[in-house]
């Protein structure tokens, strides 16, 4: 009876060290954060090169490659008292392209992340086909509003073109208001397009629209 007694008790013991455990290692793990942005992959760059962007940065919510780098923008969406970041993740070599560009570099574009976007614990939206690289006659950047952002876009060259794309935060997700461009030279207009609220969620805009409204306003 003694010994039956006995192993009971170690039993009882060695499940409660295992629920423990277990449950400690759910605790951490949930702490981690979930996203992890790596380094696109085949990409053509030398040794000397890989040696320059190795490693990860934990920045945001999110860990990345160190092939990025990073710049952002704090402002509030949701009238709370959390700060918002928009993050915007380039390639290393938008800053020093000396000798380090990449074969097949033009099918790799910034990332544009938003985080901390209400106030029932960290979230993130990443964005992977919004934005371009800058070019010699290319420029793109990203401009805060009360409750949104702006992408503008400027095309410079004989026949210039401008645009502006508005995003707003609204029910806790980002939605395109409106697209206006303008452009001068050959074709000379101005035009806007609205989108009714809620209509055009922007992870589903992507960075050849522009070019798509350009060639139908050309035509």
């Amino acid at each position: 009876m003694k010994h039956y007694l006995l192993t009971l008790i170690l039993l009882i013991f060695l499940i409660s060290c295992n629920y423990k455990t277990k449950k400690e290692n759910i605790l951490i793990i949930k702490d981690q954060p979930k996203d992890t942005i790596y380094l696109p992959k085949n990409m053509a760059i030398t040794k000397t090169c890989q040696d320059q962007v190795k490693g990860y940065k934990n920045k945001y919510g999110i860990i990345f490659s160190n092939y990025y780098t990073d710049e952002h923008y704090n402002l509030n969406f949701g009238n709370d008292k959390i700060i918002d970041t928009i993050a915007v993740l380039k390639p290393f070599y938008q800053k020093n392209i000396d000798d380090c560009y990449p074969k097949n570099a033009e099918y790799d574009f910034p990332i544009l992340i938003v985080s901390d976007i209400d106030n029932k614990g960290k979230k993130n939206k990443i964005y992977r086909n919004i934005l371009k690289n800058n070019e010699a006659n290319y420029y793109e950047e990203i401009s805060v509003k009360k409750d949104g952002f702006i992408i503008s876009k400027d095309y410079n060259g004989n026949n210039g073109f401008y645009t502006k794309t508005y995003v707003s935060f609204k029910q806790n997700d980002f939605y395109v208001d409106s697209i206006s461009v303008e452009s001068w030279g050959e074709h000379q207009y101005k035009k806007t397009i609205k989108f009714k609220s809620r209509t055009f969620e922007l992870s589903k805009y992507n960075r050849t629209y522009i070019d798509s409204i350009r060639k139908h306003f050309d035509n």
